[in-house]
């Protein structure tokens, strides 16, 4: 395994974005362009089985570089999502027309399935918090070459801080992409797909992957304790404040902070650069009580409620509606009140005033708090009992906010074991309702958070006994990602019983992919 140097995990802090060519023979490749084009194009889109109808991918993926990347940046318990995507880029009609690099959502040939708009990138299958530090990852993997004309993915470096795509700055469009490139970007990059004026479709495929449990320690090769810029970069703002937060954050030790307190007015603007330098602030005792009153300010909006679309019926449709730069709930990506971030940078001196306004009436205040408590991380253990309580509140946004901070917190997880059991094996009716065209539920939703914790919490001293027995109860759950998670997180408790359990619930899912695209039924 080839970890990350020094340099490298600055230009990523900075850039958001590190490109890798995998240890793996070239030739793979080639095998696996043909493989995805074959499954797409003669048999169906295979979506989030991609890796199992083309297993040559985890060549890739578990190459040593690739793998020490992750690691590096993840920790070396992170987990591949489930979530995976193919994107294709079909030729366009006109080949002659040129745009400049930063030009928003240019025509894609028919039938393409990559935005050409700048946008950040939606969870799926519903929504869960925009991180300002790298707790989820998107790789972009090219396996043929794929030159400027034939579209490869573009991304604005430095824009994973962003809390909306609005100008673009640092657009990076590179002139051609190695066969076999590997691009580790930052979940929420900006970015954008690119006309194909070439007479071949192209192929990439995006995986997600996630942080399992708060840093303790550096896991790349950590020579220096300062934060400093990188030797090259190409982002284009300054977010220094923002960078050293980060890069402490990753080395598992106590955060740095800027001094000079917080431009309040700064708070939730599109000055990228000054809002940075107010969330990421020395703070004061009196800083976290006006930022705590930020939060409170915000209580009888109903902004927990999703602003949904209308068709041109006039019927409302599972699509947000999106307007300005309001900060709400929605489906895609939920990106917090700035007061929240700024609490959560102030570590354990904001646990006390977060967690007494867990109490707050309004949902999306609660949603905020407890969202914060969880970027502290395990110094906000002692929060857990409180925040255990939201796991038995009325609204399922709440619910799946509050699942996401315990999973972050990880440790004192065993007050929220038989609530999260209950969540993962009673129906609600309330949250039936399909949140997105795809059809998800919120229920869907609560469910893969809390699979999602419980993973997470068998890195810490939990009752491990218990999380087995709720993990074996749930692998049959409807929602094909819960099962994928707990079966995860089952093999990794590394018992005799739950390899036992896991072993036979992949025995039982086996598929012969030999047979596929043959004339042999058998």
């Amino acid at each position: 395994m080839k970890l990350l140097t020094d340099d490298q995990v600055r230009q990523f802090i900075v850039d958001g974005c590190i490109a890798l060519k995998p240890d793996v023979d070239p030739k793979i490749h080639g095998v696996i362009d043909e493989k995805l084009r074959f499954a797409t194009e003669s048999e169906f889109p295979p979506g989030n089985n991609v890796l199992s109808r083309v297993p040559e991918i985890w060549q890739v993926v578990r190459s040593p570089n690739v793998r020490g990347a992750l690691t590096s940046l993840l920790g070396p318990n992170f987990y591949i999502h489930p979530h995976r995507a193919i994107h294709t880029s079909r030729p366009v009609e006109d080949r002659d027309v040129n745009y400049d690099a930063d030009h928003n959502a240019p025509p894609m040939g028919k039938g393409s399935k990559a935005g050409s708009g700048w946008h950040q990138d939606a969870q799926s299958p519903l929504s869960r918090a925009r991180h300002h530090t790298p707790k989820y990852l998107i790789a972009f993997y090219f396996p043929h070459y794929t030159p400027e004309l034939m579209g490869p993915t573009r991304y604005q470096a430095g824009s994973y801080l962003f809390s909306e795509p609005h100008k673009p700055t640092g657009v990076v469009l590179p002139d051609h992409v190695a066969e076999g490139s590997f691009l580790l970007l930052h979940f929420d990059t900006v970015h954008a797909g690119w006309p194909n004026r070439t007479d071949l479709a192209r192929y990439m495929i995006k995986i997600v992957f996630t942080r399992t449990e708060y840093p303790r320690i550096a896991t790349w090769q950590n020579r220096d304790a300062a934060w400093e810029k990188p030797s090259s970069y190409q982002a284009e703002v300054n977010l220094d404040p923002a960078w050293q937060y980060i890069w402490h954050w990753m080395r598992g030790a106590e955060q740095k902070h800027t001094n000079g307190g917080i431009d309040f007015d700064a708070l939730n603007s599109l000055d990228e650069e000054h809002r940075m330098q107010s969330v990421y602030h020395s703070v004061s005792d009196a800083d976290i009580h006006q930022l705590i009153e930020q939060l409170r300010a915000l209580a009888n909006q109903g902004m927990h409620e999703r602003r949904k679309a209308v068709n041109n019926e006039g019927k409302t449709i599972p699509r947000d509606h999106v307007i300005g730069q309001e900060r709400r709930w929605n489906e895609k990506a939920i990106v917090f009140d700035d007061a929240a971030y700024a609490l959560a940078s102030s570590g354990e001196a904001a646990v006390d005033p977060l967690t007494e306004l867990l109490q707050n009436t309004d949902p999306w205040v609660r949603i905020n708090a407890v969202f914060a408590l969880g970027e502290i991380g395990p110094r906000a253990r002692d929060a857990m009992p409180e925040i255990a309580k939201l796991l038995e509140d009325p609204h399922q946004q709440v619910v799946r906010q509050t699942l996401d901070a315990i999973a972050s917190i990880g440790e004192g997880m065993d007050c929220a074991l038989e609530p999260m059991r209950r969540l993962l094996t009673t129906s609600n009716p309330d949250w039936q309702e399909a949140e997105v065209m795809r059809g998800w539920t919120g229920e869907d939703q609560v469910r893969l958070n809390a699979a999602f914790a419980m993973l997470n919490g068998i890195n810490y001293d939990n009752d491990l006994e218990r999380i087995e027995t709720i993990l074996s109860e749930v692998l049959g759950d409807p929602n094909g990602y819960v099962p994928a998670v707990a079966v995860e997180a089952l093999t990794r408790l590394g018992t005799t019983s739950s390899h036992a359990t896991a072993i036979r619930y992949l025995q039982d899912r086996r598929w012969d992919d030999t047979l596929l695209g043959r004339q042999k039924p058998y």
